[in-house]
């Protein structure tokens, strides 16, 4: 067909047996999935699976009118991780089997796909990816620029440096694709509901208790938000956080070209921020352009099917490069341009799992334009999620509590959302610092930091010296020895040899007080901590399921209140954790984290850098190792802790 999906597909695979509008939807449902896109069918359909007895899927519109339906349908085995790779490559599988399955004709075509390496870092980089994939039992094969004629013959190889090759990649219709899953989810006992508006949450006492629709409240066990763009504004009715932001995301199709047969693999030319496929007989080219357009939700049609104008002039510099690569795409000329939203996160890394702030509430959001080649995969592992109460998989990367809150602020978002887009194929350098929405928060000790050359990076949305002198961190990057080497090894001599600080102020700092402060935090953690007044104790603390969630430090302040210290990327995960587990008690959870400045001094001469500033005695017998106390600095009082995570005194 010419249009990737019509607003008479679901109608076609289901006849009569879909209810729409306020027909037929019941008052309370074990699980309700909002959103009718392929992530949503699919976490239905493994809910279904995994024995998950009634399941609702409610949907604004109709099946995939959201994002899924103007996909480009890409599928591919292998990702930049093991862990994302084990979502894509079961993604892959699944379509594989998904025509048999459900009786319907998806389209998928294993052609291959092709990345070319224009520059000596992007050919580390592919090498890297083959590393990868070839480690997860996918293959993949990196040649050289002159294979690229044969495998692409329409393509010309003047400035490629490199190609990387996945034989089983592919591309698929991914309307008819996410009705198909729909179809099986139907099949397996799901009720499936179109014209059906979420437009809320329901909580009681932090858990998720259901939805409200135009036609009424539904009642539920626990509610799973897979609305696309319009995610993160759901969440809000919860008071959840879910850094999301729309974009376009545009491709166009040519007119008919000789040669271009559906074999052609798909053609990423990344260092030109293009991807290319075959699409009857014609050539599709999309974009993911250094300088994004984001666009605002309530400037986005809500019935279904969304675009905007046709931007040709925005497109130029990409159209330019792909008919230089690619000649025969000029003279054929365009018979389509199709832009539509997407929504983007700030590291281009999805969202998935439980929210922090309420339970049984889960987000599957936030594709970055990936929606079908993880659909499949998210739909399995957050089914085995809700299953079993915790990931069964290596979630850290797209964990949905991995943000903090501040970076669900639209104009933050709005900025970082001009780069996401282009991410997807810009340069994926070891230790990347974004450029856009930068120095939203800096410590107290930021500016001296600055005057003592400080290189920057972003650590969860805030500043943090990263080195001093030397490369910025642009000229650092590199998948070798990078830039920096040199300035970070003097810091590892100094702080093995003699005496180094280090700004501490973003790490997470968190106080439980009250009478049941104890019973809290001896919950929470797996040491015992019903230790003398003083005393800090390295631990772990656990989800429902006793696996580890995190680590970091306790010290107890009193005999009713503790000082909870854990990795500064773990912010919105530490408090949920404790602000869960403190509901019904009589105990106060309270951030501190920007309430305290926190020097790190580390080393073996440490004590010797102390004396000159403070009168206390430095000694062991005064201080030993994971104590905690007053002292005197300067012209005031710190609370000095005890631990070093240098391996020296600290």
């Amino acid at each position: 067909m010419d249009r990737l999906v019509d607003r008479s597909l679901s109608a076609s695979v289901f006849a009569a047996d879909l209810p729409s509008g306020g027909a037929g939807h019941p008052a309370h449902a074990g699980t309700i999935v909002v959103g009718g896109g392929i992530v949503g069918a699919s976490i239905a359909l493994h809910l279904a699976e995994a024995g998950v007895d009634d399941v609702l899927l409610l949907e604004r519109g109709v099946l995939t009118n959201g994002t899924t339906w103007h996909a480009a349908g890409l599928v591919a085995g292998a990702r930049g991780s093991r862990a994302l790779t084990g979502l894509s490559s079961y993604g892959l599988a699944f379509y594989g089997e998904l025509e048999a399955r459900s009786g319907l004709d998806v389209s998928l075509t294993r052609s291959g796909s092709l990345s070319i390496a224009r520059q000596p870092g992007r050919v580390d980089e592919l090498a890297y990816a083959r590393d990868v994939a070839v480690r997860s039992g996918i293959e993949a094969t990196l040649v050289e620029a002159d294979a690229v004629a044969r495998l692409w013959p329409l393509a010309s190889a003047e400035g490629v440096l490199a190609a990387l090759h996945f034989p089983n990649d592919g591309y698929l219709n991914p309307g008819w694709a996410a009705l198909a899953i729909a179809k099986l989810a139907h099949d397996a006992g799901v009720a499936l509901r179109e014209g059906v508006e979420v437009t809320a949450i329901t909580t009681d006492n932090g858990r998720a208790t259901g939805v409200v629709t135009a036609h009424g409240t539904i009642a539920a066990d626990r509610v799973v938000i897979a609305g696309g763009l319009w995610s993160r504004d759901l969440a809000r009715t919860a008071g959840v956080s879910l850094p999301l932001h729309a974009a376009e995301h545009v491709h166009v199709r040519s007119n008919e070209i000789d040669g271009a047969v559906p074999s052609l693999p798909v053609l990423r030319d990344v260092d030109h921020s293009y991807y290319i496929r075959p699409e009857a007989g014609r050539l599709l080219v999309g974009a993911f352009e250094p300088q994004g357009i984001p666009r605002a939700v309530e400037t986005i049609a809500s019935d279904g099917f969304a675009t905007f104008p046709d931007d040709w002039e925005h497109f130029a510099p990409v159209r330019t490069a792909a008919e230089r690569a690619v000649p025969a795409l000029a003279p054929a000329g365009y018979d389509r341009f199709l832009t539509a939203p997407e929504s983007f996160t700030p590291d281009t890394a999805f969202l998935l799992g439980e929210t922090a702030e309420v339970e049984n509430l889960f987000v599957a959001a936030g594709l970055n334009s990936q929606g079908i080649i993880y659909g499949p995969g998210i739909g399995r592992e957050l089914a085995r999620w809700i299953v079993a109460g915790s990931p069964q998989f290596d979630s850290a990367s797209v964990d949905v509590r991995r943000f903090s809150r501040h970076q669900s602020n639209r104009r933050y978002l709005h900025a970082r959302t001009v780069e996401s887009l282009g991410r997807l194929y810009a340069m994926h350098w070891p230790g990347y610092q974004s450029q856009t929405a930068r120095d939203v928060r800096r410590t107290p000790l930021h500016a001296r930091l600055a005057e003592l050359d400080a290189r920057f990076g972003e650590v969860n949305g805030g500043e943090r010296a990263l080195w001093y002198g030397g490369p910025t961190p642009e000229q650092s990057y590199s998948y070798r020895r990078p830039g920096s080497f040199d300035q970070v090894a003097a810091e590892h001599r100094a702080a093995r040899e003699g005496v180094a600080l280090f700004d501490l102020s973003p790490f997470t700092k968190v106080e439980i007080a009250g009478p049941d402060a104890l019973a809290l935090v001896q919950r929470a953690v797996t040491s015992d901590v019903d230790t003398a007044v003083g005393q800090a104790v390295y631990t772990l603390l656990l989800n429902r399921n006793g696996g580890i969630e995190l680590d970091g430090t306790v010290t107890r302040l009193a005999a009713d209140r503790f000082l909870i210290v854990t990795p500064s990327f773990s912010h919105h995960a530490t408090l949920g954790l404790l602000r869960r587990l403190a509901r019904g008690t009589a105990a106060v959870v309270t951030d501190v984290t920007a309430a305290h400045a926190t020097i790190g001094v580390m080393g073996p001469l440490s004590r010797e850098l102390l004396r000159r500033v403070s009168p206390d005695d430095w000694s062991d017998e005064a201080q030993p190792y994971q104590t905690g106390r007053e002292v005197e600095v300067a012209d005031g009082f710190a609370y000095s802790l005890r631990i070093s995570f240098v391996g020296e005194l600290g």
